[in-house]
């Protein structure tokens, strides 16, 4: 994944000469202060996106590390943490209603055999 702190300006604003304003829109601000204001709103914007790609990142790697198999690899892809993480998931939801089916299945022959008991010391 690159990281570009900065785009290069050709890449972000043409030069006035190539493409001149159409006289029917209106012109964005013209006042002396206008150019340091789009770059402190670049810088800005870069630094936000960077915080957001970091925290992404930091957040793939925390869910990396919960799936058994993958804590292991550095660099493992996104998509790879992703479908690892479903199927690991999906595993975890069987293994819950495997578990729940047992304990009812559990619960009704500890009622059965409690009731025996008590009938055992009826007699």
């Amino acid at each position: 994944e690159e990281e570009e702190d900065e785009p290069p300006s050709a890449a972000v604003e043409p030069t006035p000469a190539a493409t001149p304003p159409e006289p029917a829109l209106p012109k964005p601000s013209s006042s002396p202060g206008s150019d340091s204001e789009d770059v402190a709103k670049r810088k800005n914007h870069n630094y936000l996106e960077r915080k957001r790609r970091n925290d992404l990142r930091s957040r793939f790697l925390a869910l990396r590390d919960q799936v058994p198999g993958l804590a292991s690899c550095p660099k493992t892809p996104k998509v790879v943490i992703l479908s690892k993480s479903s199927e690991y998931l999906q595993s975890l939801i069987s293994a819950e209603r495997r578990m729940a089916a047992e304990k009812r299945q559990l619960q009704l022959r500890q009622t059965q055999l409690l009731k025996r008991i008590a009938h055992l010391k009826g007699h």
